[in-house]
């Protein structure tokens, strides 16, 4: 009786949810569109119902009703948010795709538009094909993103979850963590999309499907620089034999084959291939309002520091790799959370030049992270807090709870004890071996 109780109140709790969302979110829209915007996100909950439905995450059913109502409420959220012009979409993502829609096809492709990477030039040139407002498009493209990013953290949750409530935890972490929801919908940025894809690429890693696996990081490296933040994984991966070093030639090839439009089409290959490098000597600054190791010392000693701080950086990262292939043989599948987790948090934390928004792949993961060790939550808190305020400075102006320089320090503590406790938990493991082997 009090099953089919709580079964009832989910239900109408749902209804009613769906009903206050729904209002929500159609009638604060405004710009041209918002009928085919509301149809949109109707069509990527029917998407995103079908996919948990199909290939159910949960084994309870009444929890996968949750998340399929809940994925609703959380897309039609969104939507309420779409209005908000930032100033990114004013001084670049609205003029580029307006430039694009004075031209052709073949000269929006051979153009230097921008300095984001081909495959998204990509789409904002299919959205100026579009009788969509390009605000709305663009968000719409994020928002998508959102979706697959929330089904693969399901996913890597039901592989190292103890209980199947966490993998519902990193379900809706993956809607409603903050930073990734205002990410998407409100600034109109389109960091999951690179996240998504190199979560589904350590996804198929952890599966051994090595081909899939590589094609999903090439994917994430296309689409934005910073997904070099985790592509250290995959010399775990190579150690723990779940990729042979001949699977590696799907990375460069998935890289090339997206790349190829532009280059049939007659743009230059360096013009093509230069956009990374282009956009590493954009900014002279230490930290552009990260919370970075580099917040903690003033810009204006950039042009003494910016080499040395690189260099920095490469040697700390290739330490921490050496040190943590030598316990490869001591890790399990899980452990890989917490180094994905170690190099996604720790590389931007101590290269310069870097942007709030480059902590977003670590923020995915501490949701992973708190799905593998629930007593340790303030690691998710930290990173997740810490991101939020840095987001809340920039879009919203004001007085912080935190200075940057609070939150830089708090990341490089939680970095270290990330570190340790997966040291500590790998040498023990090794000595529990070795103490067999002479027995």
């Amino acid at each position: 009786m009090n099953e089919r109780l709580c079964r009832g109140l989910l239900l109408v709790c749902g209804i009613a949810g769906i009903a206050a969302a729904t209002y929500l979110g159609a009638s604060d829209l405004r710009g041209q569109g918002a009928l085919g915007c509301c149809a949109v996100i109707l069509l990527f909950w029917f998407l995103g119902a079908m996919l948990l439905l199909r290939k159910p995450l949960f084994r309870k059913p009444e929890h996968t009703i949750c998340a399929v109502l809940g994925l609703y409420m959380c897309l039609f959220l969104r939507l309420s948010l779409f209005d908000y012009v930032s100033p990114d979409y004013v001084s670049f993502l609205g003029p580029w795709s307006e430039t694009m829609r004075g031209m052709t096809v073949r000269q929006a492709l051979i153009t230097p538009i921008g300095d984001y990477n081909m495959p998204y030039l990509y789409l904002l040139l299919i959205l100026s094909r579009l009788p969509v407002y390009d605000l709305y498009g663009i968000k719409l493209i994020s928002v998508l993103s959102d979706v697959f990013l929330a089904l693969v953290l399901g996913r890597l949750a039901a592989e190292t979850a103890k209980r199947e409530g966490m993998v519902l935890l990193a379900f809706f972490g993956g809607l409603l963590a903050p930073t990734i929801l205002l990410n998407s919908a409100y600034w109109g940025q389109c960091d999951g999309i690179y996240a998504c894809f190199s979560l589904w690429g350590l996804y198929y890693g952890l599966k051994k499907r090595p081909a899939w696996s590589m094609v999903f990081f090439a994917l994430a490296f296309s689409f934005k620089l910073q997904a070099v933040f985790i592509l250290p994984v995959i010399a775990f991966l190579l150690g723990k034999e779940k990729l042979r070093l001949r699977d590696l030639i799907w990375f460069p090839a998935a890289f090339l084959a997206v790349m190829l439009p532009a280059l049939l089409a007659g743009r230059s290959v360096p013009s093509t291939f230069g956009i990374y490098l282009n956009q590493t000597n954009s900014y002279p600054y230490l930290s552009l309002n990260a919370p970075s190791m580099w917040s903690l010392i003033p810009n204006d000693y950039f042009f003494r520091m910016d080499e040395a701080s690189v260099l920095l950086a490469g040697i700390v990262t290739l330490l921490l790799l050496y040190v943590f292939l030598r316990r490869c043989g001591a890790m399990k599948d899980r452990d890989l959370i917490a180094v994905s987790l170690i190099f996604a948090l720790g590389i931007p934390w101590l290269l310069p030049r870097m942007h709030e928004r480059y902590f977003y792949l670590a923020e995915c993961l501490s949701v992973l992270y708190l799905v593998r060790y629930p007593r340790r939550i303030g690691i998710p808190v930290v990173i997740l807090g810490g991101g939020f305020l840095a987001y809340c400075s920039y879009l919203f102006g004001g007085m912080r709870i935190l200075t940057n320089e609070l939150v830089a320090a708090a990341y490089g503590l939680t970095l270290l004890y990330l570190i340790v406790k997966l040291l500590r938990e790998t040498d023990a493991r090794m000595t529990k071996k070795e103490v067999k082997a002479h027995e």
